[in-house]
Order: structure tokens, then sequence, then C-alpha cells
């Protein structure tokens, strides 16, 4: 008992609790200790008990403050503490007898402690249980380097811990100024630079779980949003002034990763969403990813640093302005086609101008870190393309009951609506489609002079088809669109926003409102710019947009008798027909029909040949592959509950062979007889089923892997 401890105990209005507390802390093993009891300006007898037990042990020294909240309290505690070790414990709490010893013991075990943990029996005074139970135990046993994953495992409470005060000292650690998460700050900083952990597993602190205690206001409150930021702002601040960024820059990225799930806490506000989800996105901006080991947190934390910020500010776009020689291009794409959309890319780079600067903006709707990476190594390559990645998860997230997925589409076609607050320094910017190519420069689109029209876009020559020749279609325009036919119907998959116009007349909003009353859109985001666009719409022709699926449609009886009909179908078919064959015209193709997916389709080649310069060539090449051969492996069908044996010409032993070929290449062959049917790809046998009439062997690469027996009544 050489070595002094001072146990700092704040209080307010806790008369019920306070004796109790004292008594353990008087009765404890270890003797060496004072007691400084930091009244937090109670009006009830909290501080005449304190006197009380001050007059009988002259250890107990009572400081009097008006009310400024427990860090604060701490604080004043913390100035007048003479031991060498520190200590706190909550005036409703209480320790067990051999707490100090214990502790003391385990600080002083090895001299690289610095930092000493024990366990708690939680005690609940209304029946309830917390939900953070297991968080406020702790179950470890022995010393521990406190690397920075180890660093995180340490709960954040003040009361299990005993920590050295010369430390304290030497980095000023004290508590912020702040009613909640003043206690994590605390913890954060002096973990940070601490050398190792001594833990146990004895409980030898209670720990009283109550009404109207700091910790039950704390969980009705739920999160206290600006705290929570000047918590992490001020730990950076430490690590800064400290020079402890590279030995804690993930133990940082972990707090900042909590502060973004607390963003999306369902019980909070939107505009403390939106205050919390801005500070967030700031302070993760000081974080390197490139020194985080760990591949989840450096996943968040790169997701983090390029999200949307519902401060409506966009740091990685702010300083750059519209300029004549600037062409800003966006993309709203997620991981189902950020494959695709390397390929459009590709076609944009062939085709680029020299002489101009292209500002590629990709809004990430759930991109992962290694297809983003793939992206920014084939723009890296070209000086006058940048590149920018956003994340609009919060945004789409914020709006899902709007933004309904359906068939193909997914809730990444709604990003075009964001993009009047995401590009707020450019007056025009150009949206495409990731299933497009484009063989001309985008660049001639930014010379259009929009003045009052609100968007450039082509006309869907299939769907002002389908409206003219279908009463159903004509209906659906008319009632629920509210669109006549001199309203010409765009597509949307290729776009020229006149953002000045969309900003100052908030159509976005518009467009998201209609989303959000509305229900029964074909095209949802499609439908609703045409809707609130019609009569501002500067109509480009076909060659800008020339759609696959009105090719598809060309021939149908519908489509003659209409075309019949309309001087002006007749006109855009005409015009269509001159794009179709054109060598310049932007190709897209639309509906479910992709070149990815139908490589022998009409004008795939073209997709193709972009394609197999981006590094995503051979995952479509297999992707492909790997289809095709999952819809010719099963050769039996069930039916009335029994496999039966497909038809197959037995008699004279018919063998079929299949064969897939892509560009020229024979990829997937199949040869089946009446016993076996081989698989080979790329000229390798890769897998057989052989057959008789009870039973199926299956083998993968010459190896069996199971036997299928089959039994008829």
């Amino acid at each position: 008992m050489k070595e002094k401890v001072s146990i700092i105990v704040p209080f307010y209005n806790t008369e019920k609790y306070i004796g109790i507390c004292l008594k353990s802390l008087v009765e404890q093993i270890y003797s060496n200790i004072e007691v400084l009891c930091v009244n937090d300006g109670s009006t009830d007898n909290s501080k005449t008990i304190v006197k009380e037990f001050q007059k009988k042990d002259k250890r107990i020294h009572l400081l009097n403050f008006d009310r400024s909240g427990a860090g604060i309290s701490r604080n004043h505690g913390l100035k007048q503490a003479t031991g060498k070790y520190v200590m706190f414990c909550d005036s409703d709490d209480f320790y067990k007898p051999e707490m100090i010893s214990g502790m003391v013991n385990l600080i002083s075990a090895d001299e690289e402690v610095d930092i000493a943990v024990c366990n708690c029996t939680l005690q609940d005074t209304n029946g309830t249980q917390r939900r953070d139970q297991n968080y406020l135990q702790n179950d470890k046993n022995g010393i521990f380097e406190l690397t920075q994953p180890t660093k995180r495992t340490v709960n954040i409470v003040l009361w299990n811990k005993i920590f050295k005060t010369d430390i304290l000292t030497r980095f000023g650690i004290k508590f912020i100024n702040a009613n909640f998460h003043e206690d994590e700050n605390f913890v954060f900083k002096y973990i940070s630079i601490s050398r190792k952990l001594n833990s146990t597993d004895k409980a030898f602190y209670t720990y009283l779980y109550r009404d109207g205690s700091l910790s039950e206001e704390t969980s009705k409150a739920k999160v206290h949003v600006t705290e929570y930021l000047k918590c992490v702002e001020d730990f950076s601040i430490f690590l800064e002034k400290n020079s402890l960024w590279d030995r804690n820059n993930q133990y940082f990225a972990e707090a900042i990763i909590y502060g973004s799930y607390l963003a999306h806490h369902k019980h909070l506000s939107k505009k403390s969403k939106q205050i919390l989800s801005a500070g967030i996105h700031s302070l993760s901006q000081k974080i390197d990813i490139r020194k985080i080991n760990n591949k989840k947190i450096r996943e968040d934390i790169f997701r983090i640093q390029k999200s949307y910020i519902a401060y409506r500010q966009f740091a990685s776009l702010a300083g750059i302005k519209q300029t004549k020689e600037r062409i800003p291009i966006v993309f709203a794409c997620d991981d189902n086609y950020v494959k695709y959309l390397s390929v459009t890319l590709q076609s944009i780079i062939d085709n680029a101008s020299q002489n101009k600067s292209y500002c590629i903006i990709v809004l990430d709707c759930g991109i992962k870190q290694c297809f983003i990476s793939i992206i920014e190594k084939q723009i890296s390559k070209y000086k006058n393309f940048s590149l920018h990645f956003i994340s609009i998860e919060t945004f789409l997230q914020e709006n899902k009951q709007s933004f309904k997925e359906k068939d193909y589409f997914t809730a990444s076609i709604y990003g075009r609506l964001l993009i009047p607050e995401i590009c707020s320094t450019f007056d025009k910017v150009i949206y495409i489609d990731t299933d497009m190519i484009f063989r001309r420069d985008i660049s001639e689109l930014m010379l259009l002079d929009l003045k009052d029209d609100y968007i450039a876009a082509v006309i869907d020559s299939k769907v002002e088809i389908e409206r003219r020749g279908d009463p159903w279609w004509s209906n659906y325009f008319k009632k629920k669109l509210s669109l006549e036919t001199s309203n010409f119907y765009v597509n949307s998959g290729l776009l020229v926003f006149n953002l000045k116009k969309w900003r100052s007349l908030s159509i976005h909003e518009q467009c998201i409102d209609l989303l959000a009353e509305s229900t029964g859109f074909i095209l949802p985001d499609q439908d609703v710019i045409n809707m609130i666009c019609k009569n501002r719409i500067h109509y480009l022709d076909q060659s800008w947009n020339c759609m696959q699926h009105t090719m598809d449609i060309l021939n149908d009886k519908t489509t003659i008798r209409a075309l019949s009909e309309s001087l002006f179908l007749e006109n855009l078919i005409t015009e269509y027909n001159m794009a179709y064959d054109s060598s310049n015209s932007v190709l897209h193709y639309t509906s479910n029909k992709k070149p990815w997916n139908n490589p022998v389709m009409a004008k795939a080649e073209k997709w193709w040949i972009y394609c197999k310069k981006t590094e995503f060539y051979e995952q479509i090449l297999f992707q492909n592959t790997s289809r095709q051969i999952q819809n010719h492996l099963i050769d039996f069908k069930l039916n009335n509950g029994q496999f039966e044996r497909q038809a197959m010409e037995i008699a004279d032993y018919t063998k079929v062979m299949k064969n897939y070929c892509l560009l020229g290449l024979s990829v997937l062959k199949i040869k089946t007889t009446a016993e076996n049917r081989k698989y080979y790809f790329l000229g390798i046998r890769f897998a057989k089923i052989v057959k008789n009439v009870h039973r199926k062997k299956y083998y993968i690469f010459g190896l069996r892997l199971f036997t299928l027996k089959i039994w008829k009544s």
C-alpha cells in the first residue's frame, strides 16, 4: 500500500445511494486512498451525507461547485488528485472490498501496463435488463498489448478502470465540457497512448442501473449528436497534437464507423441525422485507409469518406468549377452494373478530345472497394480525365419508400435525381446510363444552349410507337402521366441537365415528392422526369441515344400500322434507322437484352470491342459462360414427384453436339449421347454426367462428386 490512489466521485442529488457508495470506499482493504467527492450543485441531502462521512474519515474530501455536469466535476477532482493512480466511482454504485487492491496489483504487475480493467456486477432497480450488458462487462484475463484491433475492444466506461496520474498530466488528458460522451473521449485519449492493458474477469465493481441515472437519461435521449461529434473531433485534435495518428489510425476509424452507425439510428430526427452525417464524413477525411489492415474497417471507412452528405456538401467536387473545356459526366451505379460502367467509360475515353477535360462523377449506390479501385486505375491512365466517387446510399435509404425496385431496375436509377445538389458548382452536366457505348465525342453535348429548357434528351421511339398503336398505353400516358401526344416521351438514359433551372425551381425535389405520392408508374424515374419536364425539353436527334428495343419491334404488325397512320412516327423511325446504321451513333442496349448476356444479339460486337479493353473483360466473359453452363447442366425434370429421363434416340445411339461461340471462339461445347453428357470449356473437359436406367454419376474434372439413384414405381 505504498502508492496512494485517488478516487473521484462526482455526485448530484443521489442521497439514496451515496452513503452506500462511500461506505464501500472507506471499507476497502487497500487503505492508502483519498476520496474526492465533487458536489455538482446538489439540491438534496447528498452534501450533508458526505460531510458526515468526512467527519469520520479524513481521507474523504468534499469539493463544492455549481451545476456543470459529470465531466467538468471530474476535472475538478483531477486537479486536486495527489495519488499515483486515479480511479472513478459513480455515486450510485459501489466497490467490492478488494477493488482497489486488486486494481493496483493489476496495473503494477508490469511496468508497461498503463491501464487495468476489471469486471462488474449489474444490479437493476427497475427489473429491466440493459441492452449493453455484455459491453459493460469484461471477461478477459491477462496482459494484452494494446494494438489497434485490441484498443476498440476496451469499453469506454470509467468506473472499471485504473489510470496512471503521470500519463494524465503529461498528455493533458481531461474531460471535455459535455454532458454525454465525455467519458468516451477521456478513454479514447488515454487508450491511444497506452502500451499494455491488464485485465481480469473478477467483478470488483457493482453497477446500479436505475431510473433517472445519467446513463438511463442517455439511453432515453438515444444519441446526443453534437456531443458525440465533439468527442471524436477533440480526439482527432489530441492525436494530431501528440503525433499519434500512425498508432491510432484504425482506432479512430472505428470511432468514425460507430458515429456513422448512430447517424442511421431510426430514432434520430432527420436534422440530427444530417448534422451527424456531415460531421462524421468531414472527420473521416483524416483517416489514411492505406494504413488500415482490417478489410471490413477499410471498406467501411472508404464508403464513409465518399458518402452522400445530408448537409448538401460534397468535398470532392467543391473546388471544381464549370469551364468551357471541362465536361462533367455523371453515372449512377451499384455492384450489379459496375463492370459495364467500365465499358461505357472506355468508349467515352476512346472518342474523347485531347483538348477537353472530362470530369467523371460516379454516384455510388453500393460498389465494392475492389471494383472502385479497378475503375480508378482505368481512368488514371488518361491525363484529361478525373474521377470522383460519391456514395449516395444514405440518400437512397432515406427515400426507400419512394424509390421502388422492379424487374431489372435497381435503386440506382433514382441517383440522377440528386445531381442538382451534388454538382452544385456546375450549370450543366451530362447524365449517362451504364448500358451505353459512345462512338463520338460526348463533349459535343455541352455546346447545347438549353435556354429555359430543363433537360435535353432523345425521344424514346419505341414508347412513342406503343402509345400511338396501343389503346392501353395511350390511356396510361394521358390519364396517369398527364402527357398529350405533343409531349414527346424521352428516354432518361442520356440527359443533359440545365442545373440552374433544376436548382432554382427545385425540380429534383418535385420528382422525389411525386414518386412518394404516386404509385403504379411503369418506368418510375423516367415517367416522373417526363411529367415534371414536359414542355421544357430540348429534343436531341436519335443518334445520341439509339435504343436497341426500337429495332426489336419495327417488324411488328402494330408498329407497321402505327407508322402508316402517323407522319410524325414515320419521320422519327426514318431518323432512327439512319442513326442505327451510322458508325458514330451512341448505342443504348435498353430493356433486358444486354450484350454481356447475349453476345450474338444485334450490335453486340460493337460493345465487346470496348469491353475487351477493360480489366473486367475476363470476368464478364466467365460470367457469360457460367450462365450458359447453368442453363444446360440440368437434364432431368420433376414430374409427379419422380425423376424422368429426357427423351432421346437410344436405339441408334444418336450423338447431339452443341457449340457456343463468342467472337468466333468456341467457348462452351456440350456432347450428348444416350449414356453420357460431356461439357468442354475452351476445349477442356470439365464436367461429365454418366447415366443408366437407375442412376446418374456426376463428375467434375474427372472426380466423381456424387451419384443420384432413381427409382420408378
